[in-house]
């Protein structure tokens, strides 16, 4: 028995990604999809449903990462020094190197 029509579920760009590069993704996604749905891909099944999980996977731990980053930079923003502060930190040490 055929199983029915199933439309792809939706694509969510990965962070990060440049929108060309999610755009032939989403593309190639599809075709892999719609290729399983009608029984003509030439891929096993099996190694579909692995690589389509461990791609979502993927997307899964960047959008960790981009949410750690994300509060470690706020974090970490106020604290920086300025460009300023850093280049006169380095002009300090210039100096003391060329009094030696």
């Amino acid at each position: 028995m055929k199983r029915g029509r199933k439309t792809p579920p939706p694509v969510v760009p990965a962070p990060g990604i440049a929108p060309e590069a999610a755009s032939s993704a989403k593309g190639r996604i599809t075709e892999d999809y719609l290729g399983f749905v009608h029984d003509t891909a030439e891929e096993d099944p099996k190694h579909f449903c692995a690589r389509t999980a461990a791609a979502r996977e993927a997307l899964e731990h960047l959008a960790q990462l981009r949410d750690l980053s994300a509060e470690d930079g706020a974090a970490t923003q106020d604290d920086a020094p300025s460009n300023e502060d850093v280049l006169a930190e380095a002009r300090a040490d210039i100096a003391l190197e060329n009094r030696s």
